[in-house]
Order: C-alpha cells, then sequence, then structure tokens
C-alpha cells in the first residue's frame, strides 16, 4: 500500500493580500515585493470673514494619491523604498517648475538588529508630523507648524540606532544630505546635517504607535516618546531648505525641532514645537523680495477613541509667529488656528473619514492688520 507524498511547501504563498497590501514572495523565501496604494479626497470652504459667512474659496480635490512599494532583496538586510506620487498637490511643480514625482527612492542595510543605515531620498530625522506618515493621521492634512517649519524629504545618507535602557528605549537618526530637498537636479555646494534623538521611558509604543496618530491600538499602559530634534542647512536655495520657492540668494539656516506623544487606552495627547534662526533671511532682486520664513510655531493635538466604536473625537490647537526680522514681508503673518473635528475609522487608517472646523486669524506684523476666518474641511481615504 502506498501513500501520497505531500507536495513540498512554499515558503510562502506566491502572493498575499491582507492588511499591510499585496505582496509577492520570492521562491528563495527571502526577497519579497509588497504594493500599497491609497487616494484621498478632500473638499474644504472657506468664510469671507470670521463674521461673514460666505464663501470666500473652496477647494475640490485629490489630494493624495500614491503607491507605495518596498521589499527585501535576496537578503533579508537589504530593503528598498519607493514611494510615488500622482495627485497635484503632491508634486510641488509650481516651486521647481517640474512634476515631482518620486517622493521615495531608497536603499537599506541593517547592520545589526540596532543599526542600520540608507541612501536614497527620503525623509529627514527632524519633527515628528512629518515623520508620521500622511496616511497615519488623523485629520485631511498636517498643521501650519509642519508646513512653514518641516525640513521633509532630501537625498542623502542616513542611519539609525534604536536600544533599549531597562525598560525604556532610545532611538537616534541622523543624515548628511543636499539640502535641496526632492530630486535637485544640481549641488549648490553647500550640505544639510539633520539629527534627532528620541526616548521612550515606558517602551515601545504597539505596532510602532509612536508614529501613528490616534490611539487605535488602544495602548494598555502609559506610553510615552519625547524627542528633540535640530537641522542645519547650509547656502539653501529654497524659502523652506527643502521646501518652497527659489531664494533670490542663497541662505543659511538651522531649525530646532522638540515634540512628545503619549497614550493610554484610546487617548492621544501630542505636540511639537519648531524654531527657525537665519542671519539674513530675505533676499531681494530689485523691488522683489523673497525670505527664509524665520521664527517659531507650536501644535497641539488631543483626542479620544471613544470605547466600542470606531468614532474619535480630537481637537488642535496651533501657533505660528514670525521672527522680527522678516515681519513686514509678503505674507509673513502670525497665525492662531483651533480646529475641533473627528474622525472615523471603517478600517483603520487604511479607510477612513476625517472632517473638522478650523478658526484662523492672522496677524500681519508690525502692521497690526488683523483678520480671521473659518473652515470647514472633510476628507476620505481609501487604500491597502
Amino acid at each position: 500500500m502506498t501513500r501520497a507524498q505531500p507536495a513540498p511547501a512554499f515558503p510562502n504563498p506566491p502572493i498575499t493580500l491582507d492588511g499591510k497590501g499585496v505582496t509577492v514572495n520570492g521562491a528563495d523565501g527571502v526577497t519579497r515585493l509588497n504594493f500599497r496604494f491609497r487616494v484621498q479626497q478632500v473638499l474644504a470652504a472657506t468664510s469671507e470673514s470670521e463674521t461673514d459667512y460666505g464663501i470666500k474659496r473652496t477647494q475640490v480635490a485629490v489630494r493624495r494619491m500614491r503607491l507605495r512599494l518596498e521589499g527585501t532583496v535576496r537578503d533579508p538586510r537589504l530593503r528598498v523604498n519607493v514611494q510615488l506620487a500622482f495627485a497635484r498637490a503632491d508634486l510641488d511643480q509650481e516651486n521647481t517648475g517640474i512634476a515631482n514625482v518620486l517622493r521615495d527612492a531608497y536603499v537599506t542595510w541593517q547592520f545589526t538588529p540596532r543599526f542600520a543605515a540608507s541612501a536614497g531620498q527620503a525623509k529627514l530625522p527632524g519633527n515628528r508630523q512629518r515623520l508620521v506618515s500622511s496616511s497615519e493621521i488623523q485629520s485631511a492634512d498636517r498643521s501650519l507648524v509642519n508646513s512653514l517649519f518641516t525640513v521633509d524629504r532630501d537625498v542623502g545618507l542616513f542611519t539609525a540606532y534604536a536600544a533599549p535602557i531597562g525598560r525604556a528605549r532610545i532611538v537616534a537618526r541622523a543624515a548628511v544630505s543636499t539640502g535641496e530637498g526632492r530630486n535637485p537636479s544640481s549641488g549648490d555646494g553647500g550640505f544639510a546635517y539633520t539629527g534627532r534623538l528620541e526616548l521612550l521611558p515606558f517602551g515601545a509604543f504597539t505596532n510602532g504607535g509612536d508614529y501613528i496618530e490616534g490611539d487605535l491600538a488602544r495602548e494598555p499602559r502609559t506610553k510615552l516618546s519625547i524627542a528633540v530634534a535640530a537641522s542645519r542647512n547650509d547656502r539653501a536655495t529654497r524659502t523652506g531648505g527643502q521646501l518652497g520657492t527659489t531664494l533670490y540668494g542663497a541662505r543659511s539656516m538651522t531649525t530646532h525641532f522638540a515634540d512628545a506623544m503619549l497614550k493610554r487606552r484610546g487617548v492621544m495627547l501630542t505636540g511639537e514645537y519648531a524654531h527657525r534662526l537665519s542671519p539674513d533671511p530675505v533676499t531681494r532682486s530689485g523691488t522683489l523680495s523673497r525670505y527664509v520664513f524665520a521664527g517659531e510655531g507650536w501644535n497641539a493635538q488631543a483626542s479620544w477613541l471613544l470605547p466600542g466604536l470606531r468614532l474619535e473625537p480630537q481637537l488642535r490647537f496651533t501657533s505660528v509667529t514670525p521672527a522680527t526680522s522678516v515681519r513686514g514681508q509678503s505674507g509673513s503673518e502670525a497665525v492662531r488656528e483651533s480646529a475641533v473635528g473627528s474622525a472615523f475609522y471603517f478600517n483603520g487608517h487604511r479607510i477612513k473619514a476625517t472632517g473638522d472646523l478650523i478658526h484662523a486669524r492672522y496677524d500681519a506684523l508690525p502692521l497690526a492688520r488683523k483678520r480671521g476666518e473659518w473652515t470647514l474641511r472633510f476628507g476620505a481615504e481609501v487604500g491597502i
């Protein structure tokens, strides 16, 4: 009597579809390529003023359409990451004159379980809200503090080191990059130097939750991450260093960040502070001027994922104050924003709907010209 022999087991199914996207697994059991996409729609309306609720402007747009590929090649220590963007708001074409489809493109080698190094185009280790993927944020977009002060993406060399210290955990990141941002055409002879240090006194968050807004994991014990970061950009050619319009002359700038995130049982509290210095921020061409936005800002957020529900009420407070050296320049205003909103998670951050009501007050220092407005904004995101 003979028995059928079982077929050799494939190390992993050739193709899998789960909460992490579509993964193609190589026959060697090591090589894999993961595909993910997402589409975000935004609808917003802004009033004429604080007291005139007539609509001044609207936004109806595909805010983001992203395709992300990541995986390992022949060796589990060798990882590749690529992210492409196709929505107009993601292309930065108005500032650079070209459609910047490529957002991320870097290769990482995991030297040890604690130390890794990457080369290519990636996010610099600056403020937390930028490092949190836009697919993992609570509202339709990040805060004004991030928009004005973030160091965003750059091309260069990146390192990351993580280690436990008893119950606690420290993470150190550093980068040396061109300072010109995504897809630079040519260098200006200067470089950017960025570093970030994090302390997690109560250990790691569940599923990397220190880089996910909202406590979807409902941390059973208090988790806290505190961080500081700094970035020096020498001879930058853009108003924000890696972002913004082209300056009329190169300028150096230094940006400091401090941020924290706390989570426990569905409650999240997070905040960050940014401060940018530039010794000579204003550049001129005849009667025209462009400037580095020197100054400071802070942002604070609070949310609570209601027990037994997928609904998360949220609050956000933001403040930005330009430095004295750029006050009076076009667009240089002190801003105070307050927002109340909520998110509903159909499938975590992969499929969600968001809405918020934002009140903003602007003060054109030193002229003391004040104005205010209301914005009602809705967002919907679908992805894998």
